[in-house]
């Protein structure tokens, strides 16, 4: 036997062993290729993922949904107390002072425009607040075609004396809603559902009653006094809001008496113009007064103070 022979049967004997070793050894550890059945673990009540330990990693462990706890998460809770967090005094006078700098831009914006397109009427309707003659003259121009500039000037009193009342309202303590705007609207709207319907009653008195032409100039004389009286609140309304606090009493009472003042002109006008009636039918002038000029001030100034009182 040659040497070459002698080494070939050794190194097949080396291949047989080895290949005996190899086998022995797969046996005894698990390939990772292997496809195992998927095993089934139950989870207890408190745990939240049912696992399965596998040592193949490509094995498909079946789990269940997470138990979401009951009732908001932390995010949403989270979101939540910040949207129920309550309101700071500071921070609500924060936005009360950056709605009433938006309101009053827009109301002089408004009042530029409408100085700047009805100048030329706004100067007769001074003279006509001043002299009962030049009243009844635009009284009659009034007629001809210049309704439209009337209503205009009438909404912009609207505006401003919503704006004086919401200023009022605020230094009395008198809280209406929470909301500003929806107070300055409320406000706005009542003084406009007051004037609106003093004026629908008059002019039903004046359709019922052979009274038509005092009437009209009657309530032609509540829209010249008003349109000015929108006027004169503007600067009223600045004083209000920015001036200093000291002041603000002197302001807000000094302007309720010049608005007084204001009342009792008109009504002094509005006897000139019924004078004729006056002496003949006093009980139907004393329940006018009674029911379209007294009452709803009274009503006006209950409600006022019972706000104010709680």
């Amino acid at each position: 036997m040659t040497n070459f022979t002698f080494l070939k049967i050794i190194f097949a004997g080396a291949l047989l062993v080895f290949s005996l070793t190899a086998n022995t050894f797969a046996q005894s550890v698990a390939s990772p290729f292997d496809l195992l059945p998927r095993i089934r673990v139950e989870a207890s009540s408190d745990s939240l993922v049912a696992i399965a330990v596998s040592s193949n990693p490509f094995d498909i462990i079946e789990t269940r949904p997470l138990d979401r706890p009951a009732g908001p998460q932390k995010g949403l809770r989270f979101r939540e107390d910040k949207q129920n967090k309550p309101i700071t005094a500071k921070e609500k006078e924060t936005k009360y002072r950056r709605f009433l700098f938006v309101a009053i831009l827009s109301m002089f914006i408004i009042l530029t425009l409408v100085v700047t397109i009805f100048r030329i009427l706004i100067e007769k309707i001074w003279k006509a607040f001043l002299n009962d003659n030049l009243l009844n003259q635009l009284h009659r121009e009034q007629s001809s075609g210049l309704a439209f500039a009337y209503i205009i000037l009438y909404l912009l009193f609207f505006i401003n004396g919503g704006l004086f009342a919401f200023l009022a309202t605020k230094f009395f303590n008198i809280t209406i809603s929470e909301s500003n705007l929806y107070t300055l609207f409320l406000l706005t709207g009542g003084i406009a559902g007051f004037f609106l319907a003093k004026h629908f009653v008059l002019w039903l008195a004046g359709f019922i009653f052979p009274i038509g032409k005092e009437v009209s100039s009657y309530q032609f004389t509540i829209l010249v006094f008003n349109i000015i009286s929108g006027f004169f609140l503007v600067p009223v309304i600045l004083f209000i809001a920015y001036a200093p606090e000291e002041t603000t009493e002197y302001v807000v009472f000094g302007a309720l008496v010049l608005l007084a003042f204001t009342y009792l002109f008109l009504c002094m006008r509005g006897l000139f113009i019924a004078n004729r009636f006056v002496a003949t039918h006093k009980f139907h002038f004393l329940l006018y007064l009674c029911a379209v000029e007294i009452a709803p001030l009274l009503v006006i100034f209950k409600l006022m103070t019972a706000h104010g009182g709680s």
